[in-house]
């Protein structure tokens, strides 16, 4: 299972830096690329419930979702501020060390 998430990690990551990469060279893609981070974004949620499933005990993984919850309730909230959309890569970065980090942490 490690592996399949690293993949859907890899795909994630590389679909707006794709589309952004190719608007380099075709005009309007770039709009593509922006409108393609929520695809990123729920790619990772998926992934979040998916590292949940497969290690339901681990902090790690309650941290994420805790800051996943927090950035919904700010978005949605009238408290909501432009420092927010730090919270979506930040995130993503986040998520992605764990996946990538798994044998090291969870077969000790």
């Amino acid at each position: 299972m490690e592996t399949k998430l690293k993949a859907l990690n890899t795909i994630a990551l590389f679909i707006p830096i794709f589309i952004g990469l190719l608007g380099l060279m075709a005009e309007g893609l770039f709009i593509l690329a922006a409108l393609s981070t929520m695809v990123t974004g729920l790619i990772q949620v998926v992934l979040g419930i998916l590292y949940w499933i497969k290690f339901p005990k681990s902090i790690s993984i309650k941290i994420y979702f805790l800051i996943v919850i927090i950035f919904f309730l700010l978005l949605f909230s009238k408290i909501a501020d432009n420092w927010i959309w730090f919270l979506p890569p930040i995130l993503c970065l986040y998520l992605s060390i764990l996946v990538y980090s798994l044998k090291e942490n969870h077969e000790k």
